[in-house]
């Protein structure tokens, strides 16, 4: 590379050494080259074009989209242009606009890989993740290794939930680049989703090893080290996150969270300010320290920052319901109006659930409610089980207890029969009331085990039924959780007792029957 003066260079010398530069990091000479080259060579579109790149790689977009515009207007088939204005754009979060120029330089030439590669990009940040992988498919199709296509369809199937997928991506970008830092993160972050969090640590501490200074991995592996339990490694990890980069709002965040499921609130309300500071609209945030206030019972505070999660997001269930509570908290007739209103709002918004933005959203979230669910089911179908096993019981013993009885009758009136009709000098009577109270008792104790087999069956389907309800109520908000899930635990609890302590006479008579039998 040319590094003499650029004053006294030549046009040729420049537009070489321009040439040269093309793929430099050492953008302000690049840009004061292409300067002189216009300076002599007013038409020279690829001098503006290349300055419009360099601005671009300096933060300077408005600078940048006005020497495509130039370069564009010099040559409007000039492919290359639409592509950097296209970037451009992008960075400005003019994603339409972006992909207006991304379709414009791809029809101009349709080999063009990054093009595809940047307007699957911008599709992805528009949450077009679908035509994003199409875009991505291209640019592999057209160039086999290319890293970033595999690494970035990896993310746009993350964002689909296709774990596997992107898992996939991740390692081929990983082969094609073994120190990609960022693609182990990614598919770190992939395998946490996946609920493998050991392979998902592996992953952090190796693209640790490779950039010691990714304040994402680290926040990523203190994020599992939390869900582990590990508190004290998590914190270690959050501290060299914000170490190093002290503007990390969500390090603060995960941290404050950390600290409160140690109890140490203060701590965390103190993380939580941070966090809200370097991100005003981080409703998250509020919403915990929210809570954070309501156990130390501050309760007009939770109240303030319930405020602003609604205020963010107006269809935030939790905090309607959080802020209800905190209202029952601070007691008194206007407060418990006040709560009711809350809890009122909350289950509308439910009843709605296309309007509801509620903040289960991660895939995490919906796995435990999957699992919740699966367990509920596993119980009912034991109960279910139980009341069927009952229901024979009971048929059987109501069968017992018919042919019981009518032999009892057919031997009692044959015995009673025979004693009238013999000669003996017992009165009938005498004969009749003894037979009598032996067979009633007899009778009385199989009706008895029948009638136990029907309330044991009854037990079964009322269980079966409480714990639908017990389901049912478990969606519905918190304020009813609170009040019918003791109540419905201790129904079921109550009606699960199979030995019931009684001294009555049919009891004793069954156990000394359970004796001889055994």
């Amino acid at each position: 590379m040319n590094n003499k003066d650029i004053k006294k260079m030549t046009l040729e010398e420049l537009r070489k050494t321009n040439d040269e530069m093309k793929d430099s990091i050492d953008f302000e000479r690049q840009i004061d080259i292409c300067s002189q080259i216009i300076k002599l060579e007013p038409s020279n579109f690829i001098a503006f074009n290349n300055r419009g790149a360099a601005y671009t790689k300096l933060g300077e977009y408005n600078k940048a989209i006005e020497d495509c515009n130039k370069a564009i207007e010099l040559n409007p088939k000039y492919a290359e242009a639409f592509y950097n204005r296209g970037n451009a754009y992008a960075k400005l979060r003019e994603y339409n606009k972006a992909i207006e120029d991304y379709n414009k330089a791809i029809e101009l030439n349709p080999k063009y890989f990054e093009t595809f590669n940047n307007r699957g990009a911008a599709y992805a940040e528009l949450g077009e993740y679908n035509k994003a992988i199409e875009d991505y498919n291209q640019a592999i199709k057209l160039k086999p290794e290319y890293v970033e296509a595999f690494y970035n369809r990896g993310i746009a199937y993350a964002k689909l939930g296709k774990y596997d997928k992107a898992i996939e991506d991740y390692n081929q970008a990983i082969k094609l680049n073994p120190e990609f830092a960022d693609a182990f993160v990614n598919r770190g972050n992939a395998y946490t989703e996946l609920g493998k969090y050991n392979k998902a640590i592996e992953d952090y501490n190796q693209a640790i090893k490779f950039n010691p200074e990714l304040a994402d991995a680290f926040v990523n592996r203190g994020i599992i080290y939390t869900e582990l339990g590990k508190y004290n490694k998590a914190i270690e990890d959050y501290n060299q996150a914000i170490k190093l980069n002290p503007e990390f709002a969500e390090a603060f965040y995960n941290r404050g969270s950390t600290y409160a499921k140690l109890g140490e609130y203060n701590k965390a309300i103190g993380d939580y300010n941070k966090a809200t500071k370097l991100a005003p609209q981080y409703a998250e945030a509020f919403g915990n320290r929210g809570n954070s206030y309501t156990e130390l019972g501050k309760y007009n505070k939770a109240i303030e920052d319930y405020n602003k999660v609604i205020k963010l997001n107006p269809k935030d269930v939790k905090a309607f319901n959080n802020r209800g509570n905190a209202y029952r908290k601070l007691g008194g007739e206007v407060n418990e109006e006040k709560a009711i209103k809350d809890f009122k709002k909350a289950d509308e918004i439910l009843k709605n659930p296309n309007e509801a933005e509620l903040r289960v959203s991660t895939q995490k979230e919906i796995k435990e409610i999957g699992k919740t669910t699966k367990e509920t089911q596993e119980f009912q179908a034991i109960l279910e089980e139980l009341e069927e096993d009952h229901e024979k019981d009971e048929e059987n013993w109501m069968w017992v207890s018919i042919f019981a009885i009518i032999i009892m009758m057919t031997i009692f009136l044959m015995i009673f029969l025979f004693l009238i009709c013999s000669n003996t000098s017992m009165s009938p009577n005498m004969y009749f009331y003894t037979f009598y109270v032996f067979f009633s008792i007899i009778t009385f104790t199989i009706i008895r085990q029948y009638t136990n087999a029907k309330a044991l069956r009854i037990e079964a389907s009322n269980r079966v039924a409480m714990a639908k309800m017990f389901e049912r109520v478990k969606k519905e908000n918190e304020n009813y959780q609170e009040e019918f899930l003791p109540k419905l635990a201790d129904a079921i609890a109550y009606s699960t007792i199979k030995e019931k302590n009684s001294n009555g006479l049919a009891e004793k008579i069954i156990d000394i029957l359970d004796k001889l039998k055994k």
